[in-house]
């Protein structure tokens, strides 16, 4: 009866009989003072077991429990158990055999090359087991309560975003029908003024006609010699008019690819990022900016998750890159702590990973080929050109304001074959490191 009385007496956080149990209120769990005390210490306010926030008074202690539990010591300590064949205590324990053993069982030859420990390493073991628990816990939890912080970032965000574009798309619709209701005015008035032309000139032109009808009803000789006077008349009316041209309105040229004119004047004013930086990998002192594609360092560190893609140190990846060829530009300006280049492998096995950057700290380069000596660039490096190619894994680096190569490899390493790679970026100085598109490129034709 001991023995099952026994695992219901044991405290959840320290594994031991209660020592000195309190109940905490309102979910009426048990733990011991001193292990209650060094959770509060941590700042928490909810019960370790069912997270059930707790009352903030003294927990009331459970004596009828206390009385158990010292009553079941005392009958361990009387009726120790003693090894049968030695009359030791059976202090360790026998993963093999899966049964308790005293000192003199560990060393005897049924238990040569066994795995035995003692019972307090065991205890210590799973008391250290409960801890990594509780502290996985306690991360899920900051996760759990950060995705809510994200959601309300992200739903920001796209908020902002899609009022930019409806204003975007209604002042490019208010100029589109402005110049349509222009062209209109513009055409109506000249089609009102070559009306009111032709209503001048029908009268006279109706006048002579009617004279010369008349002249040719009477058909006498006097009529007739008028009738030269009248025909002299006809001959000096204006010619036929001419129909206006381009008269109506030109309906190909406001309606025809709407749609693809609008996006064509939308990526002119909100140009396509080709990096876009991944914020659950951010360190703990990287700022990025809204659009995710810049970043710059702070000495007051953000409030984020450790969650396992998140780098330990000053550095951030880009989203990871697709087959085919990727170009961008990373303006590092007056900052004169950072590093721009590509990492390979898995964010989450940072022993595991290959690292091929241009870096510039404390007045000295370095690029792949020199990671413990400094390199002397051709020339003052303003902004990086980073060239990917995923088919074949090439890459190169170049200053883009000079078009100077820095560096080029067609032969990097590549395990798989599959293996993920990514921009990659770190900086320690405020001054922001942003990524710019590669500015399309105008060729004209020789004659």
């Amino acid at each position: 009866m001991a023995e099952r009385l026994e695992d219901y007496l044991h405290c959840p956080n320290c594994l031991d009989i209660f020592r000195d149990p309190v109940m905490l209120l309102p979910c009426s769990h048990n733990f011991c003072r001193a292990c209650l005390q060094q959770w509060k210490d941590k700042g928490e306010r909810s019960c370790p077991l069912c997270m059930t926030e707790f009352s903030l008074m003294v927990p009331p202690p459970n004596l009828a429990l206390k009385n158990m539990c010292e009553n079941l010591s005392r009958a361990l300590v009387k009726s120790e158990d003693l090894c049968s064949l030695h009359q030791e205590r059976l202090k360790h324990f026998c993963f093999d055999h899966r049964e308790l053993v005293c000192h003199i069982c560990r060393d005897s030859e049924i238990h040569i090359g066994h795995k035995v420990r003692t019972l307090d390493e065991i205890v210590e073991g799973a008391r250290e087991s409960l801890q990594v628990y509780n502290n996985s816990r306690e991360n899920c939890n900051e996760q759990a309560q950060h995705i809510k912080v994200q959601r309300a970032n992200v739903e920001q965000k796209i908020t902002k975003t899609f009022e930019e574009l409806h204003h975007f798309l209604y002042v490019e619709e208010e100029a589109r029908l402005a110049a349509v209701w222009e062209e209109d005015k513009n055409k109506s008035r000249t089609m009102q003024e070559k009306i009111m032309t032709l209503d001048r000139q029908t009268p006279s032109f109706s006048n002579v006609i009617r004279s010369a009808e008349e002249l040719l009803r009477s058909g006498n000789a006097s009529s007739m010699k008028k009738f030269k006077t009248a025909m002299s008349r006809i001959q000096e009316l204006p010619d036929k008019p001419e129909l206006i041209r381009g008269g109506l309105l030109d309906e190909a040229k406001h309606v025809g690819n709407l749609k693809f004119k609008v996006w064509e004047r939308m990526k002119e004013t909100h140009p396509d990022s080709p990096i876009i930086l991944d914020p659950n990998t951010a360190g703990l002192r990287i700022n990025l900016s809204e659009d995710l594609n810049s970043l710059s360092w702070d000495e007051v560190q953000q409030v984020r998750p450790i969650n396992p893609e998140r780098f330990q140190w000053d550095s951030v990846l880009g989203c990871a890159l697709d087959p085919g060829r990727h170009v961008w530009d990373v303006e590092v300006g007056e900052n004169n702590s950072w590093a721009v280049g590509v990492m390979q492998g898995d964010p989450c096995l940072p022993d595991e990973i290959g690292l091929w950057s241009i870096e510039y700290l404390d007045g000295e380069y370095k690029n792949p080929d020199c990671q413990y000596g400094e390199w002397n660039p051709p020339v003052k490096v303003q902004r990086i050109r980073v060239e990917v190619d995923m088919n074949n894994w090439s890459l190169s680096f170049s200053e883009a304001l000079t078009n100077t190569q820095l560096w080029k490899r067609s032969d990097l390493p590549d395990p798989s074959g599959n293996t993920k790679k990514y921009p990659y970026f770190r900086t320690e100085h405020g001054s922001p490191l942003k990524i710019f598109p590669i500015p399309p490129c105008v060729t004209t034709a020789s004659n």
